[in-house]
């Protein structure tokens, strides 16, 4: 084996690009591989099997960060075709797992939960935008699933409560007094989609939710419609 045949290799090599030092690319790997042929003792050369596993490696290397760069234009593309997607969710109305729900005109949305197992007694608990406690709904007892509950509107002295974003918990017990799991859910209309903070959120209820967190989308009601 000869030099002669590694420098036409080395000839071919593409022009070097700006790289991050700290990571060996594969024309610093080729640099090593030609300076350990040009340096090594004539008397004890590399071996062929030596030698062909270094340019395998070299092969290897290369066709890795071709398929980085490749997966990075992909990954690209993809969130860009998710973020127009995403469009698609405005004036639907969605259901996804979180714990908000607005009041409009007077009117709030169902509450909506989800429940692991039966329930001998469900209590709802409902607070404002800023964490003020308003009312409790008492929803006796539930069988295991999703469940909707309906406010009135009132606070616990009786007052119509302002339009605008609420909170709400889920407290549920067993037949023994043991608690009882739930899962709650958010449901709106999508008013419009955010991103950014780079991730894709949905605008429902004047809150950001993630889009991962839906669960259901269902044209809306020609009444619910904005």
């Amino acid at each position: 084996m000869t030099v002669m045949s590694v420098s036409d290799v080395y000839s071919q090599a593409d022009t070097p690009t700006t790289q991050n030092n700290s990571v060996m690319g594969k024309e610093d790997f080729l640099e090593l591989l030609v300076a350990q042929l040009q340096h090594q003792d004539p008397l004890n050369p590399s071996e062929s099997t030596e030698f062909t596993a270094q340019l395998a490696q070299f092969s290897s290397l290369e066709q890795l960060q071709n398929i980085d760069a490749k997966l990075n234009g992909f990954e690209v593309y993809q969130s860009t075709l998710n973020n127009i997607q995403s469009s698609g969710f405005i004036g639907k109305t969605v259901t996804a797992t979180g714990s908000t729900f607005g009041v409009d005109d007077g009117k709030p949305d169902p509450i909506r939960f989800d429940l692991t197992t039966d329930a001998d007694s469900v209590y709802v608990q409902i607070y404002d935008n800023f964490g003020g406690f308003v009312t409790d709904i008492q929803a006796g007892s539930r069988q295991k699933g999703e469940q909707q509950v309906a406010w009135d509107g009132r606070d616990s002295n009786g007052s119509v409560v302002a339009d605008g974003t609420y909170t709400f918990t889920v407290m549920a017990t067993d037949t023994d007094g043991a608690a009882v799991a739930s899962t709650s859910y958010t449901t709106g209309v999508v008013t419009g989609v955010d991103y950014e903070t780079g991730n894709t959120n949905l605008l429902i209820n004047e809150q950001k939710i993630p889009i991962g967190s839906v669960i259901r989308i269902a044209e809306t009601a020609v009444e619910e419609a904005i």
